[in-house]
């Protein structure tokens, strides 16, 4: 007797030590939250620096583009066009497009249209990948009914192109690598027309920008952040009036007023500036985007006060002329910002400073 009772004594021994206390249990569960928190920032950081590189491949084909396209036409790609009655508003993407293996859908394109025309219709509803930061997931735009294919969602993009700083600080004309096709035969924007080579590049290939990025609006809401553009309390700057830079930036910063165009980047084949088109060097990165009094959008023939943005830590990626792609701070000194947009201001770039 005395024997089985040691035995079933063992064996209670044996299946306390077999199990968990409450206390136990709470540690573990404990630990495993530390290591949870621990390890969740780095996988975020993983899948982050993923996105990244393929915004960073993303713009180097769109540079290797403008070379395919320079080395076709002995000239860059317009940043904006006009034809009779406005039509041909194709935008510098759109141009490339032969150059990214999308040619079938550029033959899609009727330049004898308006962009957003019926005839485009197919070439305003295709979304293209190479087109689009995948850190970024808002959705500018809404949909487009495309005769015997339904109701398509409308293309859009996060990769401008670079105007310069202002065409009103410069008589009229581009400082950056654009220029405005069709213009000469529009006393308004003559001074945009001239055809823009590689040869007139003088600060040289690597020290130009011709590609950055923008946070996409989020289709017409009123949440403020990166996605908004605000209304500044400045007019519309006339053409020959040389106004500093640093006024722009400090009107934009200071605006709180909604534009009500929560619209950037809507339609990727668009020239207008801040919608498919271009963006301007006047404010540094991730700074606030801005109209102007009595603007309902940013003009691409006038000063634009949209800039670079990303959901990027720390700054944007930017694409320049001889294909390279650089990581730019928040930090960039405005000077600098200003000279890597200009194609012949003779500006120096010392080495790290972007």
């Amino acid at each position: 007797m005395s024997a089985f009772m040691a035995l079933s004594h063992r064996d209670r021994d044996r299946d306390r030590r077999g199990g968990f206390t409450l206390i136990e249990l709470l540690v573990v569960i404990a630990i495993i939250g530390v290591l949870v928190a621990l390890l969740l920032p780095a996988v975020q950081a993983a899948r982050e620096a993923a996105r990244r590189s393929r915004c960073v491949n993303n713009l180097k084909q769109l540079g290797l583009a403008v070379q395919g396209y320079c080395d076709a036409n002995r000239a860059l790609p317009p940043a904006a066009a006009t034809g009779p009655e406005w039509s041909n508003n194709f935008s510098m993407k759109a141009r490339v497009l032969p150059y990214l293996e999308h040619g079938a859908l550029f033959d899609a394109m009727n330049v004898s249209f308006f962009q957003q025309a019926p005839p485009n219709a197919t070439s305003l509803t295709t979304m293209v990948d190479v087109f689009l930061c995948p850190s970024d997931a808002n959705v500018p735009c809404g949909t487009d009914d495309v005769v015997g294919a339904g109701t398509r969602q409308i293309g859009y993009t996060s990769y401008p192109n670079n105007l310069g700083t202002t065409p009103t600080n410069h008589g009229g004309r581009y400082d950056g690598p654009a220029y405005f096709m069709g213009a000469g035969s529009v006393p308004s924007v003559a001074g945009l027309a001239p055809t823009i080579t590689l040869a007139s590049v003088t600060d040289g290939t690597s020290s130009t920008a011709i590609w950055s990025e923008m946070i996409r609006g989020r289709n017409g809401t009123t949440d403020r952040g990166p996605n908004q553009v605000y209304r500044m309390a400045l007019p519309v700057p006339k053409k020959d009036v040389d106004v500093p830079l640093l006024s722009y930036i400090n009107a934009c910063q200071a605006a709180t007023a909604l534009a009500g165009f929560d619209n950037k980047g809507q339609i990727w084949g668009t020239d207008s500036a801040g919608q498919g088109g271009g963006y301007s060097h006047i404010m540094p990165p991730n700074r606030n985007a801005c109209v102007f009094q009595g603007q309902a959008y940013p003009i691409e023939w006038s000063a634009v006060c949209v800039g670079a943005s990303s959901f990027h830590p720390g700054g944007v990626n930017v694409g320049f002329l001889d294909g390279s792609v650089r990581f730019v701070k928040d930090s960039v000194a405005p000077g600098t910002w200003w000279a890597i947009a200009t194609r012949a201001g003779g500006e120096i770039i010392g080495a790290g400073s972007l």
